[in-house]
């Protein structure tokens, strides 16, 4: 009677993990007219230069590890 019991629950938990979800009249859809907040400045950011920035120094971040590997296999002359 356990394990009829067990099963029965294994199996309700594997069948509602492939039902779908109620929604409960949730809409995730955007509105077509959004505005800021009153009093609010619309400000749109040019994220371009800070971008660029952090791919060089993450370039140079990469290129000085692949020094310092490099260095260490010519000293410990592993392949």
């Amino acid at each position: 009677m356990m394990k009829q019991t067990a099963l029965f629950v294994a199996l309700l938990a594997s069948v509602s993990a492939f039902a779908p979800a109620s929604r409960f009249g949730v809409s995730t859809k955007l509105a077509a007219e959004w505005k800021p907040a009153d009093g609010a400045k619309w400000e749109e950011t040019d994220f371009e230069k800070e971008i660029t920035k952090l791919e060089k120094e993450a370039e140079e971040r990469m290129d000085k590890k692949i020094e310092e590997l490099k260095s260490k296999i010519q000293a410990t002359g592993a392949k």
